[in-house]
C-alpha cells in the first residue's frame, strides 16, 4: 500500500487537497445545520427527496413502474438523470434512507475530491511538473460552474467524471491502448444521459482540433474512436436506452431554438458570458447583476487566476491545438446555435457545458505556469483588469430609466469585483516575483479563494431558504409524511404546495411533484387541460383533483369546511389531513367527446369535461362510437357548476378492487353495460392490458388510459413490460461481450506480432 501511494503520490495529493478544500468550504455549514448540509431552492426541494426516494424504491424492489412518482412513472426514466448511474449515490445506498440528508454534505466533499483527481490525471499528461497539475486540479474542481451549481447536487457527479472521457481518448490515440476510451464513455453515458449528449459534441470538437488538425493521418483512427464510443454507449444501455426513450416526448425537449435566436443572444447574455469568465460565480436564485435570478449555470471562473493565465497563453501561443480549442469554445460560448447544440437545440439557453470549456482553460493555465517565463503574465493581468473595469463601467453606467437596474445586489457584486481584482494582482505578483516558493504560495492562495467563494455562495443560498435552518427544512420536507398512511391506492395524496417534494421524500402516492423527468404523458395531460407543466406539478382547473383520484388533502392550515382525518406536528409546523374521497383512479364512462371538441371548451371547464365524457383522440372515435354515446352532440353545455353532478355520475360505476405493484395493477369493476373504464394512470407504450383474460387495446386519453370492458363483472389487468429496460440490458450485455472479445483478439494479435518480431 505504501509503495502504491509513493508511486501515485501526486494523484493522492490531488484527491486529498481537493477534499481538504471542500471540507473547509462546507463543514462549518454542516455543523450549523445540526449535521445536515442544506442550501435552498432545488437542493432542498429536490435533491434530498430524490435521493431518499430512489434509495427507498431500490430497497423495496419497485424499480419498474413506481406509483409514488407523481401520478406514476417509470422509475428508471425518472431518476437516471438525477442519481441512478452515479457511483456517489450507490455509496449512500449502503446506509439507511433517513441518514441520506446527513450524508449528502460529506458525499459532496467526495465529489470535489474525485473531480480534482480525474482532472489531475488528465492535466498530468500534458505536464512534466506534476505538482503544477495538482495545483491546477483545484482550478477545475472549484471553478465557478461548480460554485453556482451547488443547488444542483447531481451536476457535480458529471463534472467529477468528465475528465476521464478526454483522458480515455488521449490514451487511445497516444498509447494505442484498446478499451480504455470505451470504459470512459460507458462511465459518462451511464452516469447521465443528458449531459453525455453534450459531452459527445465536445469530444468530437476536441478530436477534430486536437488530432485531425495536427495530423491528418489520424483520420484513420476515426473508425476506432467510433467503435469504442458505440461500445461504451452500448454498455450503458441499461440506463441509456430507457432514459432516451422516456424523454423523447418531454415538452422541455420539444421546444426548439429558431429564427434570430440561432445567431443572436440578448445583449445581457453577452455581458453574462464575459462576466462568467472574469468574476466569481453567484447565487443563481438571487443574482447580483443583469437579472434578479438566472438558472442557466453561466459561470466559468477559475478561482484566483480568472483568465489571467489564459489570456497570456492566447497572446503568446501560435497555431497550437489548445489555442484553437479555446477559440472554438469561445465561439460556442457566444453563438446561440453552437451553445444550444449541447442541449439538443432546445429553446432554453443553458450553459451547462461550461465545465468542459473550463478544463481547457485550466490546461492553458497549467501550460503558462509550467513555462511562465515564456508567457506575458503581467500583460494577461492588465487585459483581465481591463475586462473587469469594462464590465463595471457598463453595468454602473446603464440608463436605469430606460433599461432598468442591472445591479440588484451591490454588496455581493462589490465582493465579486474585489475578489476578481485581488486575484489578478496576486496571480501576477506570485507568478512573476516568486520563484522558489511560487507553487506553494499560489496553491494556498487558490485554496483560500476557492473556500471563500464556495462558502459565500453556500451562505447566500442558505439565506434564500424560507425555513431558515437545515433542521426546519428537513422536518418540513421529510417529516410531513411520517404520520400518513402509506397504503392508500387507489386514492392519492395532494400536498398544499408543489414546490417541496414532501410526498417523494416520504415515499407516498401523490398527484403533485417537483420533477421535470416524470412520465411524458403527465406533461401531455396538463397541456390538454390548458395549464403547462414545466418542472412543478400544477393544480389544474376545477375538477382535476377528482379526475386524478385525490383522496386526501395534506395542508399546513386548518379548514373547518373540510372533513379532518388527522392532525399532527411534523417537527416544524402543524399539519392537517382532510378526507377528499370522491373518485378513485378508475371509473367508467357511457359517453365520449373527441379531442378537437374537448379543446374547444374553455380552459376552466376542461377538467369537468374529462369528468363528463371520455376524451378520445379524433382517430380513435370509431373505436368508441358503437359503445359510448356522443356527449357533445347530445348534452347541453359542459359547466364547472355541474362538477358534483359529473362526479356523482362517474361514482356510480367505479373500481371496487385494486391491487398494484411495480409490474402493473389489477382492478375489478361491475358494469351495467359494455363501457370504457378510465384510469388516471399515465399512458405508456410499455403497458399491456387484459380484460377478463383477453388482451385489449389501451386508448390514450389526454395522456391517461382507458380500456373497453364488458357488461357485468370485469377483472382488468395492466402489465408493465419494461420493454425499453429489457432492450437496454440486452444492449449492455452484448456491448460488454463485444468489448471483451475485441480486446482479447487485439491482444492476441499484438502478442503474435511481437513474438514474430522477436524471433526475427
Amino acid at each position: 500500500m505504501r509503495s502504491w501511494i509513493r508511486k501515485n503520490k501526486h494523484a493522492v495529493a490531488a484527491f486529498l487537497l481537493n477534499f481538504c478544500c471542500a471540507f473547509l468550504s462546507l463543514a462549518v455549514f454542516i455543523v450549523l445545520g445540526g449535521g445536515i448540509f442544506s442550501l435552498s431552492n432545488d437542493y432542498n426541494a429536490q435533491e434530498w427527496s430524490f435521493n431518499m426516494f430512489a434509495s427507498q424504491a431500490i430497497k423495496n424492489g419497485e424499480i419498474f413502474w413506481n406509483w409514488n412518482i407523481d401520478l406514476g412513472s417509470d422509475f428508471i426514466t425518472t431518476f437516471s438523470f438525477y442519481n441512478l448511474g452515479s457511483p456517489f449515490f450507490w455509496i449512500m445506498l449502503l446506509f439507511p434512507v433517513k441518514s441520506i440528508p446527513y450524508l449528502m454534505g460529506w458525499v459532496y466533499m467526495l465529489k470535489y475530491a474525485v473531480a480534482g483527481l480525474t482532472s489531475y490525471l488528465f492535466l498530468a499528461r500534458f505536464s512534466e511538473n506534476k505538482r503544477i497539475s495538482v495545483c491546477c486540479s483545484l482550478l477545475y474542481a472549484f471553478c465557478g460552474f461548480q460554485c453556482c451549481n451547488l443547488v444542483f447536487y447531481h451536476f457535480h457527479d458529471v463534472v467529477a467524471l468528465f475528465p476521464l472521457l478526454l483522458l480515455g481518448l488521449e490514451i487511445m490515440m497516444r498509447e494505442k491502448r484498446k478499451g480504455v476510451f470505451a470504459l470512459a464513455v460507458f462511465a459518462n453515458a451511464f452516469l447521465n444521459y443528458f449531459f453525455f449528449v453534450g459531452e459527445v459534441i465536445f469530444v468530437i470538437v476536441y478530436f477534430v482540433v486536437r488530432f485531425l488538425c495536427e495530423e491528418w493521418k489520424n483520420v484513420k483512427r476515426v473508425p476506432q474512436c467510433m467503435w469504442e464510443g458505440i461500445l461504451g454507449t452500448g454498455m450503458a444501455g441499461a440506463l441509456f436506452v430507457p432514459s432516451c426513450m422516456g424523454v423523447l416526448n418531454n415538452t422541455r425537449f420539444s421546444e426548439k431554438i429558431s429564427g434570430l435566436g440561432l445567431v443572436l443572444f440578448d445583449w445581457k447574455d453577452y455581458l453574462r458570458n464575459v462576466k462568467a469568465l472574469i468574476l466569481p460565480a453567484e447565487n443563481m436564485a438571487k443574482a447580483a447583476t443583469l437579472s434578479e435570478f438566472n438558472w442557466y449555470s453561466v459561470s466559468a471562473y477559475l478561482p484566483l487566476v480568472g483568465v489571467v493565465l489564459v489570456v497570456a497563453y492566447l497572446i503568446r501561443s501560435k497555431g497550437t491545438w489548445l489555442k484553437r480549442m479555446i477559440v472554438a469554445c469561445f465561439a460556442m460560448m457566444f453563438i446561440p446555435a453552437f451553445n444550444n447544440a449541447f442541449v439538443l437545440f432546445t429553446s432554453e439557453p443553458y450553459r451547462r457545458w461550461y465545465y468542459m470549456m473550463v478544463l481547457m482553460l485550466v490546461l492553458a493555465s497549467q501550460e503558462v505556469l509550467e513555462h511562465r517565463k515564456e508567457y506575458p503574465i503581467v500583460q494577461g493581468g492588465i487585459y483581465s483588469l481591463g475586462l473587469i473595469e469594462g464590465i463595471c463601467l457598463i453595468l454602473c453606467s446603464m440608463d436605469k430609466e430606460n433599461i432598468g437596474n442591472v445591479i440588484y445586489r451591490p454588496v455581493i457584486f462589490g465582493i465579486m469585483v474585489a475578489v476578481a481584482i485581488g486575484g489578478v494582482i496576486v496571480t501576477c505578483v506570485v507568478t512573476t516575483r516568486l520563484y522558489k516558493h511560487m507553487l506553494p504560495v499560489l496553491t494556498v492562495s487558490i485554496m483560500c479563494v476557492a473556500v471563500f467563494t464556495t462558502g459565500l455562495t453556500v451562505y447566500t443560498y442558505r439565506q434564500n431558504d424560507e425555513h431558515g435552518s437545515s433542521q426546519d427544512t428537513y422536518h418540513d420536507v421529510a417529516g410531513t409524511g411520517e404520520n400518513l398512511e402509506r397504503d392508500v391506492l387507489p386514492y392519492r395524496y395532494k400536498f398544499w404546495e408543489n414546490y417541496y417534494n414532501r410526498g417523494l421524500a416520504s415515499y407516498l402516492p401523490t398527484r403533485n411533484s417537483f420533477s421535470s423527468t416524470v412520465s411524458s404523458s403527465i406533461f401531455e395531460l396538463y397541456d390538454m387541460l390548458g395549464e403547462h407543466r414545466h418542472t412543478i406539478g400544477v393544480n389544474g382547473p376545477n375538477g382535476t383533483d377528482e379526475l386524478l383520484g385525490v383522496g386526501y388533502y395534506v395542508a399546513n392550515y386548518e379548514d373547518k369546511d373540510l372533513e379532518e382525518v388527522i392532525s399532527y406536528h411534523n417537527g416544524f409546523q402543524q399539519i392537517w389531513v382532510y378526507d377528499m374521497k370522491s373518485l378513485p383512479i378508475g371509473f367508467a364512462y357511457d359517453s365520449y367527446m373527441t379531442q378537437t371538441e374537448f379543446l374547444e371548451l374553455p380552459q376552466e371547464a376542461r377538467a369537468c369535461g374529462m369528468l363528463h365524457g371520455l376524451v378520445v383522440r379524433d382517430e380513435d372515435e370509431q373505436k368508441v362510437e358503437g359503445v359510448l354515446r356522443h356527449a357533445v352532440a347530445q348534452d347541453e353545455r359542459i359547466s364547472v357548476d355541474k362538477k358534483e353532478e359529473y362526479v356523482e355520475e362517474r361514482g356510480k360505476e367505479m373500481i371496487s378492487e385494486f391491487e398494484s405493484d411495480t409490474l402493473g395493477f389489477r382492478a375489478g369493476i361491475t358494469l351495467d353495460d359494455e363501457k370504457f373504464v378510465f384510469f388516471s394512470v399515465p399512458y405508456d407504450a410499455q403497458w399491456k392490458a387484459e380484460v377478463n383474460g383477453k388482451s385489449t387495446e389501451i386508448l390514450n386519453i389526454n395522456g391517461l388510459m382507458a380500456v373497453k370492458a364488458e357488461r357485468g363483472e370485469n377483472e382488468i389487468v395492466f402489465s408493465y413490460t419494461a420493454l425499453y429496460l429489457k432492450i437496454g440490458v440486452l444492449v449492455s450485455a452484448i456491448s460488454t461481450l463485444f468489448l471483451v472479445a475485441w480486446c482479447i483478439i487485439i491482444r492476441k494479435i499484438t502478442r503474435g506480432r511481437e513474438k514474430v518480431s522477436n524471433e526475427m
